[in-house]
């Protein structure tokens, strides 16, 4: 990114009334995960028992200090102005980057609740610290798997999986209420000058964040619409007056604009 393009981005978020930030999948610590070497070599060590969903549950909390410094640097950009954030992550380090959670929505679930596996209920339970210092030990061998307990649901009797997209029966309600939230605060954003960041969106789930985005912005024509990726970062025809598409890895464009508050 550029020095003029990086003024003129800083420059309309200071300007705008709101800001909507649309985060992807090359900013998820899952996608990095996979292509550990130490992943693959557990995923094979543990792949035929029960602790192997896990593992990412235990890999992802690893990653914390890496991907909460790029969450604070995001939130030293967003401070102080009307934000919101939707996420298709599932790794959940928004959550540590120091914004209101309720200004934040994650459709695509993730790794600190589990649900039924066989969706009896809309139940979600939270995973504890204790277990996944367990689940290391018993992966690392310093403990015995046998002397771990699967989790089971509470009222059906059957296995606890992770909450999210990946679920065979996944349970919505663990973020309709602040999609909810968020579908009100877009109606808020009528005839407002926005400001739209759209980081490490792919084309996973486009429905959620990619097309939705694209849309808001040719409605509105005080938008100015931001799209930043290391390869889908072209922006559609109609939009091509107020969008930007900046050939950029996320993590580094957003290092570098928080230099410039």
């Amino acid at each position: 990114m550029d020095l003029n393009m990086k003024e003129h981005i800083a420059a309309k978020i200071s300007e705008a009334d709101m800001v909507l930030v649309g985060i992807g999948e090359e900013l998820d610590q899952i996608r990095t995960i996979k292509k550990n070497d130490a992943y693959i070599q557990l995923c094979n060590k543990i792949e035929s028992t029960w602790l192997f969903p896990f593992l990412k549950g235990l890999l992802v909390e690893e990653q914390m200090k890496e991907g909460k410094e790029i969450y604070q640097n995001l939130f030293h950009i967003l401070d102080k102005k009307n934000y919101f954030i939707v996420s298709t992550c599932q790794d959940g380090l928004v959550k540590y980057g120091g914004f209101d959670l309720e200004r934040i929505v994650e459709p695509c679930g993730g790794y600190s609740m589990l649900q039924c596996s066989e969706g009896c209920s809309t139940g979600l339970y939270p995973v504890s610290k204790e277990f996944i210092s367990q689940i290391r030990e018993a992966i690392s061998g310093e403990r015995n798997e046998k002397d771990l307990e699967q989790p089971i649901c509470p009222k059906c009797g059957k296995p606890l999986v992770f909450n999210n997209v990946d679920t065979e029966k996944y349970i919505e309600e663990g973020y309709l209420k602040n999609w909810m939230t968020y579908k009100k605060w877009l109606q808020g954003t009528v005839n407002k000058k926005l400001c739209i960041l759209e980081l490490g969106v792919g084309m996973n789930y486009p429905s959620v964040i990619r097309w939705p985005f694209e849309k808001i912005t040719f409605y509105n024509q005080k938008a100015e619409f931001f799209r930043v990726h290391s390869r889908l970062y072209q922006i559609s025809e109609e939009i091509k007056d107020r969008g930007h598409g900046i050939c950029q890895e996320p993590e580094d464009f957003i290092r570098e604009l928080s230099n410039t508050f």
